[in-house]
């Protein structure tokens, strides 16, 4: 096994601090804090720590007033029997004792000092995530930093590596540069051997008609394949359905979480790769990986040709392998600012794919439903681009698209 899998540099993380900014990251997105949330429990300790040290200053100061009373008694009945002053002006001395009034003071405050959590209880908790630069506390909202969100996703790639390790699978040491399935324009002559998937049409049905041939008559000797260009590095693509029905059941979460765990493994691991990540709705925007969990776009409908042609363009004069990864839980239902039902949407979303194919970049489905038509709608999309299809729950997401990006890095050193 490789050293990276026997001691991960992300598993010495602190379990309590990583739970504590996944819920930061969930609080981001809107959602509220659980009764049993580690946030809380940990609020709720400062709460009882807070309440305990106000007792115990009341009892000190008690006992110091208790001290300080006895104390002005005793000069009280000095005064009274050797001076000429009156029993009137000695008490209001002994009543207006500025150290007298002031433990007196300090007693009726602290007893008013609440068992309940409050607001400062909470921010106390917080108040190390700030120092250490990992939460920005001064907006309305709680945010992550890219610090912060940097090792929540050291956290969740430690987890996702370890239950991917017991299965055998993991990170390779890259030690050279191999050959990524990217094809450039130019075509030769098929030989055998060579992999379906360069096949040319276009050059195939070009050399048929060029000895005077026909489309139905199609021999090998026409074939023409395109000439692989050689690469490593990966474009990887995550586009993410901001829709509304993405936010039940943890499946939004679950995307930012397997996007910031991929943005931690090519860092730490394969520096040459780059991801992209696309949130989607009526509009797309290209986000940094920690900033999704603050991403906010119209979610009423879902313009899934919109984010498929977004990272197309960026990566259209891009050299290496390309692939997207679509996470969605529903169809296809409006398109350039305009609401037009699912089977016009669903005719561009195809028209998109072959675009993939016809551009050399693969198109994965990653379908987060369990509805028998939508299972057919990514089978249809992934068919027209000979991607693949994942049918997963969000439990399993990040294991999934990690396993898949480290399957395709090892097909990449292989060719």
């Amino acid at each position: 096994m490789e050293p990276f899998l026997r001691r991960s540099p992300c598993s010495d993380l602190d379990t309590d601090l990583l739970e504590m900014l996944r819920e930061i990251a969930k609080m981001q997105m809107g959602h509220g804090l659980d009764y049993d949330s580690k946030i809380l429990e940990k609020a709720r300790e400062s709460a009882e720590r807070r309440f305990e040290e106000a007792q115990r200053r009341r009892d000190e100061a008690s006992e110091e007033l208790e001290a300080i009373e006895a104390e002005l008694l005793m000069e009280a009945v000095e005064q009274l029997l050797e001076s000429e002053r009156s029993i009137e002006q000695i008490l209001e001395d002994l009543e207006f004792n500025e150290e007298r009034r002031r433990l007196e003071a300090e007693i009726e405050e602290l007893g008013k000092e609440s068992q309940k959590l409050t607001r400062a209880d909470l921010d106390d908790t917080l108040s190390e995530f700030e120092r250490r630069g990992l939460i920005d506390a001064k907006t309305p909202t709680i945010r992550l930093t890219s610090k912060g969100a940097r090792i929540l996703g050291q956290g969740f790639l430690s987890r996702i590596l370890e239950g991917l390790s017991r299965r055998g699978v993991g990170p390779h040491r890259v030690e050279e540069v191999g050959h990524g399935p990217w094809f450039s324009s130019a075509c030769r002559p098929y030989e055998p051997g060579d992999p379906y998937e360069r096949i040319s049409i276009e050059g195939s049905l070009l050399a048929a008609l060029e000895r005077g041939g026909s489309i139905s008559d199609l021999r090998v000797d026409d074939l023409r394949v395109h000439e692989a260009v050689h690469h490593a590095e990966v474009h990887f693509g995550i586009l993410v359905d901001q829709s509304g029905s993405m936010n039940r059941d943890g499946k939004i979460e679950a995307a930012v979480e397997t996007a910031l765990a991929l943005s931690e493994l090519m860092r730490i691991r394969f520096p040459e790769d780059r991801l992209r990540v696309f949130a989607f709705s009526e509009e797309v925007r290209e986000v940094e990986p920690w900033e999704l969990p603050d991403i906010a776009v119209p979610m009423k409908y879902t313009d899934i040709r919109a984010a498929l042609r977004a990272f197309r363009l960026a990566v259209a004069h891009e050299a290496g392998n390309k692939q997207a990864h679509l996470i969605t839980d529903s169809a296809p239902n409006f398109e350039d600012g305009e609401f037009i039902g699912f089977e016009r949407a669903m005719a561009g979303v195809l028209a998109e794919a072959r675009r993939y194919r016809m551009e050399g970049i693969v198109l994965n489905i990653v379908m987060l439903d369990e509805d028998p038509e939508l299972r057919e709608m990514a089978k249809a999309i992934a068919r027209q681009n000979l991607g693949r299809v994942f049918f997963t729950n969000p439990g399993d997401l990040g294991k999934t698209m990690v396993e898949d990006y480290l399957a395709s890095k090892r097909e990449l050193l292989r060719l």
